[in-house]
């Protein structure tokens, strides 16, 4: 509770110290390269396994959640391409108050990326204005058991072995709007995993979600996400929602920190847990890099 309230505050006054700034904010025009990230794709707000630095609280299930990972280009593939790697962990951890977090599961993530952006849409042409990328990642994600999951030093539950290697492809449209400074950014792919344990994970997950931005000031701007997937064990399949919403303040053009929401609700992100069921609404937040 108290790690909720302090992030509150930290929420107050970032927008209390950008009112003014917000108010007076004169008309102009904006364009892509308002926009324009450091890296060729940038994570996608809401899908949970995204490169993230920052923690979540659950205050009705006394947890943290805090993801730890960077993804970067390394170099150019072409003028619109890039090659890249990402390196993440994802850890659940159990709140025992006076500031205790026993860590119950981690997942570690690890894999490559090459990314693209099109000027003129390879499916739509010029239908809309807007910026259109792709991403493909091969990765490899795998998830343990840690001790903060125990009782009288003995596990809750029996770990296993959990471990799997997919291609993940993901199409983005960007549309922009130069005149309210609007990004708004509808989402789709799928998942193949061409390797898994245990073998009843379903093989195929789809993709699909939808991302906006609306600039308050230079430095001040809302972002939400929401991001769905149908994915399933035992040939049984299920969706999993995923929200995000909240205020992002940079410090600089690719230095920002996020306080918002956070939504869960499906199948469990975390391996030891993939054939559970997690819902609940967190406040949190993250250090952007990109």
């Amino acid at each position: 509770m108290r790690v909720v309230i302090a992030l509150l505050i930290l929420s107050f006054s970032i927008s209390k110290a950008q009112i003014v700034d917000c108010a007076f904010q004169p008309a102009r025009i904006y364009s892509y390269e308002d926009y324009k990230s450091s890296m060729t794709f940038e994570p996608l707000i809401a899908n949970p396994y995204e490169a993230r630095m920052g923690f979540m609280g659950q205050p009705s299930e006394d947890r943290l959640r805090m993801d730890i990972g960077a993804t970067f280009d390394l170099f150019q593939l072409s003028q619109d391409g890039t090659f890249g790697v990402d390196m993440m962990t994802f850890t659940r951890l159990r709140s025992e108050g006076r500031f205790k977090f026993p860590v119950e599961t981690t997942d570690y993530f690890f894999g490559i990326n090459s990314a693209f952006q099109f000027d003129g849409s390879p499916l739509f042409g010029r239908l809309f204005e807007s910026k259109d990328q792709l991403r493909i990642r091969l990765s490899h994600i795998s998830s343990h058991l840690i001790d903060g999951y125990t009782i009288k030093d003995e596990f809750i539950s029996p770990p296993f072995v959990f471990s799997r290697e997919f291609l993940e492809i993901i199409y983005k449209v960007n549309y922009f709007s130069k005149y309210n400074y609007q990004k708004i950014s509808p989402y789709f792919g799928v998942n193949y995993i061409f390797s898994k344990i245990p073998s009843e994970i379903e093989s195929y997950e789809l993709i699909t979600g939808i991302e906006y931005t609306k600039g308050l000031s230079d430095k001040l701007s809302i972002e939400a996400g929401y991001n769905f997937t149908l994915k399933g064990f035992n040939d049984h399949y299920f969706g999993v929602n995923n929200g995000q919403a909240g205020i992002k303040y940079n410090f600089t053009k690719d230095r920002a920190i996020f306080v918002g929401v956070y939504l869960y609700d499906g199948l469990s992100m975390h391996g030891m847990f993939f054939n559970q069921k997690d819902s609940y609404i967190g406040i949190g937040t993250q250090i952007y890099y990109f």
